[in-house]
């Protein structure tokens, strides 16, 4: 894969000007180039899961390992830090407090679309399975890191629904199952 970077001002200028030609518009736009990034991002995975735990088949990696390698990634390509937390067995919370896309209290939504396509399709790839991924708190939008939830369609649409009914996205666990 040929790659290159991006800086964080060139995605926050596309941003604006994509939601200036409406939010619906820049979502799709920026969540579809984000998801092929994930789709060459998890290429890229596979070579350094095998050169680091030498792993052939990144599906079978160990938990233990999984987080501390995406973060290891994540930061490499200069998107931040990252730490990856289990919560109970529905679902994965990935929390950033330097999210590059981000442009902290620029909106009054999360507006991290390129990493949520990026890190749907990345997930699906490594986990075999359809994840869906919700940015539910974002530094744009004034929270003090970016968090997003990924796991099943149906998981996600619960979480959806409480917060569009002005519920907290944690709501949709029970006591416990939150970790951070």
């Amino acid at each position: 894969m040929i790659s290159f970077s991006i800086a964080p001002t060139s995605l926050h200028r596309l941003r604006r000007r994509l939601l200036a030609a409406g939010p619906g518009v820049a979502a799709d736009i920026l969540q579809s180039a984000g998801f092929a990034t994930g789709e060459e991002l998890f290429t890229e995975w596979r070579a350094r899961v095998s050169a680091r735990t030498g792993i052939d088949d990144a599906g079978r990696l160990d938990v233990t390992w999984f987080g501390p390698l995406l973060a290891e990634v994540w930061s490499s390509l200069g998107w931040g830090t990252l730490a990856v937390a289990a919560v109970a067995d529905r679902a994965l919370l990935l929390s950033s407090p330097d999210a590059a896309e981000a442009e902290p209290r620029s909106s009054q939504h999360p507006g991290c679309y390129f990493t949520c396509g990026c890190l749907a399709a990345f997930l699906t790839a490594q986990a075999g399975t359809p994840l869906a991924v919700l940015e539910v708190e974002c530094r744009s939008s004034g929270s003090d890191r970016c968090r997003f939830l990924a796991g099943s369609g149906e998981t996600l649409a619960a979480v959806y629904d409480l917060i569009a009914a002005g519920g907290s996205w944690r709501e949709a666990f029970l006591p416990g199952e939150l970790t951070d």
